[in-house]
């Protein structure tokens, strides 16, 4: 899981586009108001056709900056084929970079509304449901959108239940794997040391690299607000409080309170103490450098960050290498890395939509195996090749229509795969795919008030007395004060909030 509840992890990867004015009197626009000739049933027994005509808004994504020559978000070969292949004359717009949620609102509030957008984050998605600005997708996605399956589980749709309707499909997140635990494997080889399996591995193997290179073995950059966590998540998973929830008899608790949490934060201070812990850390903005340079053997990097390492230290002709290893197991057999695939942004078709029946559609569309290899590596002979079932696509044509993936409404296995396959970072990233994935159950929660609005404070205040009492600014005898002021600052009242929820599902 990326660890940071707001709208981030990391990756990890928002979707959105520009908003493209005048599309309707451009070249790109197809005739408005045709019919498409899929109908439905309504629910009086009449017919209710699908409108040729299709209005996406999605949430920006950095591609969109990438588009070359005659080439634009509704105007290319990509977009074109979507056309082709669908039957709806497909226009895209995007959500700024900056506060899409207000202007969500103002879309809605306007009544000029798409006929599919993307919502981004849990909280916009149930403000909205409750206002009764979405139309609920039961009966679209049964007779409709049959290829959903493959996209978003029972769970990951009943998480979103408001009122016992589905109002949303959750952004299917392809990418399982984000941040990981890397070693330079050659200093390991050069002192004859394995890749440590355990924690009380990991503090003798650390010993004996700063006993005999003179190093600090670990380092770390957690100055931005979150990166704390993401950090250390391999190590306080061997604790059992890599998430900010634990289930304890048979309620949720947050981990940060735990016995176990004051265990972990006691082993980095003792690590700190010893020179094990780069003195650095909480200041570090980037840490590669020293992993490098050769002045750290362990850090916790993003898998993409892997092969900027690798090349950095072929340039530098030393035999250097890296490698991700599995996470440290603790004592009682616990371990595990960041669930990068849950979802954080939402499609829904407004109430107001002109074209709900051809928004389902092409919905099932998108979903179809054909459409999915379009959109993740373009045109059979022109932008990859086929043989045998295998496909191949070489970085320069993946780089050509990097913006490709911008017209999905969800990721897939496949799709991932073909771009981290052209980027050469499959061997950075499927190694990590056996370690087992810490489950955070708030991920599948509704939204809840009380916790949704305090998380990013209690989660600063944590990670900010976390870092105090690792570096000895605090003294760790005031863990239990520090409890008590958490639990002041509002994480009972967003606990008992969560329980509410949890104990009754």
């Amino acid at each position: 899981m990326v660890f940071r509840k707001t709208a981030a992890i990391s990756m990890s990867v928002v979707m959105c586009m520009l908003v493209m004015a005048g599309c309707s009197t451009s070249k790109e626009a197809g005739q408005a108001g045709t019919e498409k000739t899929a109908t439905a049933t309504s629910g009086s027994g009449g017919e209710v056709k699908a409108l040729k005509d299709l209005k996406i808004t999605r949430l920006y994504h950095g591609v969109m900056e990438q588009f070359k020559g005659s080439d634009t978000m509704n105007n290319n070969k990509i977009i074109n084929k979507l056309r082709e292949n669908s039957g709806f004359n497909i226009q895209y717009e995007s959500l700024p970079n900056e506060n899409p949620s207000q202007k969500t609102s103002i879309i809605f509030a306007s009544g000029d509304v798409p006929d599919l957008i993307m919502v981004n984050g849990k909280s916009d998605y149930f403000k909205l449901a409750k206002q009764g600005a979405l139309e609920p997708l039961d009966d679209l996605i049964a007779k409709q959108i049959p290829n959903l399956s493959t996209m978003a589980s029972k769970e990951s749709l009943d998480a979103l239940r408001y009122e016992g309707k589905v109002y949303a499909i959750p952004y299917r997140n392809a990418l399982k794997v984000g941040n990981g635990l890397i070693e330079r494997a050659d200093i390991l080889k050069e002192l004859n040391l394995n890749a440590p399996t355990t924690i009380d591995e990991f503090y003798s193997t650390m010993k004996t690299i700063k006993e005999k290179k003179n190093i600090t073995p670990l380092t770390m950059a957690t100055s931005s607000a979150g990166s704390f966590f993401d950090g250390f998540f391999p190590f306080s998973a061997a604790f059992g409080v890599s998430t900010p929830t634990v289930i304890k008899d048979g309620k949720l608790k947050f981990s940060w309170v735990q016995p176990e949490y004051k265990e972990f934060i006691t082993t980095l201070k003792k690590w700190y103490d010893e020179g094990l812990l780069d003195p650095e850390f909480a200041v570090n903005k980037d840490s590669k450098d020293k992993l490098i340079n050769g002045t750290a053997v362990f850090n916790t990097l993003y898998f993409s960050s892997g092969i900027d390492v690798d090349k950095a230290l072929q340039e530098k002709k030393n035999g250097g290498s890296v490698q991700f290893i599995a996470p440290p197991v603790g004592k009682n057999g616990q371990s595990g890395i960041q669930d990068a695939s849950i979802s954080t942004q939402y499609v829904v078709i407004p109430k107001q939509a002109k074209n709900k029946l051809g928004a389902a559609q092409y919905l099932n569309f998108l979903y179809k195996p054909e459409t999915d290899m379009l959109i993740n590596y373009g045109i059979k002979g022109e932008d990859y090749t086929e043989a045998n079932g295998v496909y191949t696509q070489t970085k320069e044509q993946s780089d050509k229509i990097s913006w490709r993936s911008m017209y999905g409404l969800g990721d897939t296995d496949f799709g991932i795969d073909a771009r981290l396959k052209a980027k050469s970072l499959l061997p950075y990233y499927e190694p990590q795919l056996k370690f087992k994935k810490s489950r955070e159950e708030t991920n599948f929660a509704p939204s809840i008030e009380a916790y949704d609005t305090k998380f990013t404070e209690l989660r600063n205040y944590v990670e900010e007395n976390s870092m105090k009492f690792i570096m000895g600014k605090r003294d760790l005898s005031e863990f239990d004060k520090f409890t008590q002021e958490f639990d002041a600052k509002g994480g009972k009242t967003a606990i008992d909030a969560l329980n509410e929820w949890f104990t009754k599902k």
